[in-house]
């Protein structure tokens, strides 16, 4: 069985000259037929609505020229002549039409000299078909594409510049004290870090402490750490003597400013009016544990502080305190649990305990040197993946005679 007898016969009898007025009719891209002058000879159903007029006759005899500005006209007429010219074809060309009122379309178009009988060019055949819509919406996302390059660069010098202003301010000089050797390890998962150590109070016969860690990352956290040593400057020198009130203080100007937030803190103060011993008096919020090396026995204790809730949440009101006498020798070692909280390779936790042997081993070095031991033995447990989160060591040796 043939495919005329199975198929509806009338498209199977109808003549080539039907077939083709049904393609100018039908199609929805602009089909058209010009003589070796770029005049148009045929055109599909859809192209009059394009140029404001009312039927395919009414651009029968018309060139570009009548349609669009200068620029397009001419630049099309070229390349319709030197198609005729030289027997070549242009296939999906993009082009830009620019209108006499000087607004701007976008089209592809393919055109191929037309021949017919006597096998020379008779004029040229072209389909194009309107492509504004997808170049607009191409310019669009290049333009937000651009708008978010630029976003990320103003993004990635803010980081750049919090970073700097951060680790002028964080920690800071070191400060020198008579009685007492300080040094800090600070380490930043990220250009801008959200661990805080200040310290608020340097004399003679005192020295106080902050260390702290505002939830979060990025620059968020840094400029709240900013805010964190502010406040602890201002408020803890006239509070050395209670560092529980220091935390109260700074839990109710922190309240509410950061959003799903809070800071993890621990508030101390060294009273070193004693010629042969210091006491230390603690506050804690939600910081690890301490480290205590008594040079007497050559040992290390773990020294748990009561935990009061974490900053920034208004509900820190019945602070308890964590006070012991430290002798000469002593070495004190405060950490934020970027520290204890790092897991090595195979996923194990650092732990305070893990701690405990590095420490008693180097505890009797200089406070200097302590610190680059931990931060030695640090990289080595954590591998390839180190830091893992911001961290803050803070050694503290009362000094022999």
């Amino acid at each position: 069985m043939s495919a005329t007898d199975k198929d509806d016969p009338e498209l199977f009898s109808a003549s080539a000259s039907m077939l083709f007025d049904a393609l100018l009719q039908q199609t929805e891209d602009q089909v058209y037929f010009k003589d070796r002058e770029s005049r148009f000879i045929k055109v599909s159903d859809i192209m009059p609505a394009k140029f404001g007029l009312k039927s395919p006759e009414d651009l029968i005899g018309k060139t570009d020229f009548d349609l669009f500005s200068q620029e397009h006209a001419q630049q099309a007429y070229d390349d319709e002549q030197r198609l005729i010219r030289d027997n070549e074809r242009l296939v999906n060309l993009t082009e830009k039409e620019t209108w006499p009122d000087g607004s701007v379309t976008w089209a592809t178009s393919t055109k191929v000299p037309l021949y017919l009988g006597s096998g020379e060019p008779v004029g040229i055949m072209g389909i194009t078909r309107d492509i504004t819509e997808q170049v607009e919406a191409q310019q669009a996302l290049e333009e937000s594409r651009e708008q978010l390059r630029q976003k990320n660069e103003e993004m990635a010098t803010d980081f750049e510049n919090a970073g700097r202003v951060q680790q002028r301010l964080i920690p800071g000089p070191m400060p020198e004290h008579p009685d007492v050797d300080i040094a800090v390890l600070s380490l930043s998962y990220s250009d801008v870090g959200g661990d805080v150590i200040t310290f608020p109070l340097v004399s003679d016969k005192h020295l106080s402490f902050l260390l702290g860690d505002v939830s979060g990352h990025g620059l968020s956290a840094g400029l709240f750490t900013i805010l964190v040593k502010h406040l602890a400057d201002f408020y803890m020198p006239a509070e050395f003597a209670h560092p529980e009130q220091a935390l109260i203080e700074l839990d109710q100007h922190m309240k509410g400013l950061i959003p799903s937030g809070f800071v993890a803190v621990m508030v101390g103060t060294l009273d070193l009016s004693e010629e042969d011993y210091a006491t230390l008096t603690l506050a804690n919020a939600a910081q690890p544990p301490l480290l205590w090396y008594r040079e007497s026995s050559d040992s290390v204790e773990i020294v748990n502080c009561p935990s009061e809730n974490v900053v920034g949440l208004g509900i820190c009101d019945n602070v308890q305190v964590t006070k012991f006498t430290v002798d000469p020798g002593d070495c004190l070692l405060f950490m934020t649990d970027g520290l204890i909280e790092c897991r090595n390779p195979e996923g194990v936790e650092l732990g305070t305990e893990g701690l405990v042997d590095v420490f008693k081993n180097c505890a009797r070095r200089p406070v200097e040197e302590v610190v680059k031991t931990l931060e030695a033995y640090l990289k080595s447990y954590c591998g390839a993946n180190y830091p893992q989160d911001d961290t803050t060591l803070l050694a503290l040796r009362l000094k022999e005679d």
